[in-house]
């Protein structure tokens, strides 16, 4: 028997994912899913014991309306519909399954440095890689696997006196492992894609595969950008052997990032072939600019500051403004690192 309260949970979660997937099936009516089509009228019984068995395992946890501004860097944007925090592979495998059964995608949540949330909230299933997926284990070759989850500083900051070399690059890069590599799988300047060994990506109905990235072959990023697949790990190749008794490497980071955490995007440009978004930000003159509750930076000319009264709107009228600027001034029209978002977890431009 349940308590009270545990029903009232329970009935409230699986009428929030009623409502999300009724929404998605409305598009897309005709198309098979698995077996047999499944109807907005069959899914309330089958999400019960989905959601019941969810529960049994202490590797998966389902929260309903997060706010959004705890999961993102710039602490801003409404409510979420619903978010399933995975803390094993397994369990990521899981959840997948689930949502595509029912016809749903699904946006992964990692770091929240690159994600502008919109002020009335996403209705679209969020995923948060926790616990084994946020560890970094390094290897007896000097290799490292890296969880998808996990911060990409942390990582560089944790490997520095053991770990190879080349992950030095990583002290100072804002974001999480997967959030680098869906946006290497999106044709998207990456740190860690040339360091990677092997991806692990798990996609619905069959399981994890780890793929070695390739140029000429680009499979392994089927999929990512429409939220239907979800990077699990990646190893980073081996560098020189680890000697953990050598003194502390000092790596400097590529450009000031400030805090990976509280009302700031660290990084709105990617750095255009041959120079730096930072210095033509300040050659345009846009650290002085400010729209609403967002800010230019005053330690970065590319980063943005939000304030408790910030909204979405704010953060984009700021962003076309430093764009617009650059390219008057300095003929460059640099490309946006953010991802604006509307509703349904589509990337769409400000």
């Amino acid at each position: 028997m349940r308590s009270a309260g545990g029903r009232r949970r329970y009935d409230a979660c699986t009428s929030s994912l009623r409502r999300l997937a009724g929404a998605e099936l409305s598009k897309h009516r005709a198309r098979s899913l698995g077996r047999e089509r499944c109807s907005v009228g069959d899914l309330p019984s089958t999400l019960k014991t989905l959601l019941r068995e969810f529960r049994l395992g202490g590797d998966l946890e389902v929260h309903e309306r997060v706010d959004l501004g705890a999961w993102t860097t710039l602490a801003i944007g409404g409510l979420g519909d619903l978010l399933i925090r995975c803390s094993t592979a397994s369990a990521g495998q899981r959840a997948i399954d689930l949502l595509a059964s029912h016809g749903l995608r699904w946006l992964v949540l990692g770091a929240g440095s690159r994600i502008v949330a919109p002020d009335r909230g996403l209705r679209v299933p969020l995923l948060h890689l926790a616990g084994e997926l946020q560890r970094c284990t390094a290897e007896g070759d000097g290799g490292v696997i890296v969880g998808a989850g996990a911060k990409l500083a942390q990582v560089g900051g944790s490997l520095a006196r053991s770990g190879p070399p080349e992950l030095d690059r990583l002290i100072g890069e804002p974001g999480s492992a997967g959030g680098d590599l869906r946006a290497a799988a999106l044709g998207e300047p990456s740190t860690v894609i040339g360091l990677a060994d092997w991806i692990e990506v798990a996609r619905p109905g069959a399981g994890p595969t780890r793929v070695a990235p390739n140029d000429s072959d680009t499979a392994w990023a089927a999929g990512l950008g429409e939220g239907r697949a979800v990077i699990t790990r990646v190893r980073l190749r081996p560098g020189q052997p680890s000697q953990p008794l050598r003194g502390l490497r000092v790596g400097a980071a590529r450009r000031p990032v400030g805090p990976l955490r509280g009302r700031v995007a660290p990084v709105v440009f990617q750095d255009p072939r041959g120079g730096s978004a930072a210095t033509l930000l300040a050659r345009a003159g846009c650290e002085v600019l400010r729209f609403g509750g967002a800010r230019v930076a005053d330690w970065s000319s590319n980063a943005i500051v939000t304030t408790a009264a910030c909204s979405a709107r704010d953060v984009a009228e700021l962003y076309r403004m430093m764009r617009d600027r650059v390219a008057e001034r300095c003929g460059v029209r640099l490309a946006c690192r953010l991802w604006f978002l509307d509703e349904q977890g589509t990337r769409v431009e400000p």
